[in-house]
């Protein structure tokens, strides 16, 4: 398969799943990446409570080898073909094992219960992988 052709597959998804491919991001404290994003944000796969515990139910993710380690989100290291390769394969992955995006942002009541650093953190707002049953 082209690069063309899996820049048009990945494209495809993100309509798809209503979020944007992301070919020249950055995640963490500037580290350039590839992903996918909605509202600035990259999509977790797993994610947890406050007190540090697993809520999720996705189960295992397999992760490209170059993934963003620091933050269990959907993004890859790096600009350029190598890292959008990577990106393809891990999209193919969720879409095989029937996982969607979901958007979610907090009621007017939860907001008003936030900290402003929370809310500039985008606390507010969650996007995530779900493995659909």
């Amino acid at each position: 398969m082209t690069r063309q052709e899996k820049l048009d597959w990945m494209i495809n998804w993100a309509h798809k799943n209503k979020v944007i491919l992301e070919l020249e991001g950055s995640c963490g404290i500037g580290r350039d990446c590839v992903g996918i994003t909605a509202k600035g944000l990259y999509p977790d796969y797993h994610w947890y409570d406050d007190s540090y515990e697993k809520i999720d139910e996705n189960g295992d993710v397999w992760v490209p080898e170059d993934a963003y380690h620091k933050h269990e989100c959907v993004a890859v290291l790096h600009h350029g073909e190598n890292s959008e390769a990577q990106l393809y394969e891990w999209l193919q992955w969720f879409d095989t094992n029937n996982f969607t995006v979901e958007a979610k942002q907090a009621g007017e009541e939860q907001i008003k219960s936030l900290h402003i650093i929370e809310i500039m953190m985008g606390r507010h707002n969650t996007l995530r992988m779900v493995k659909q049953k």
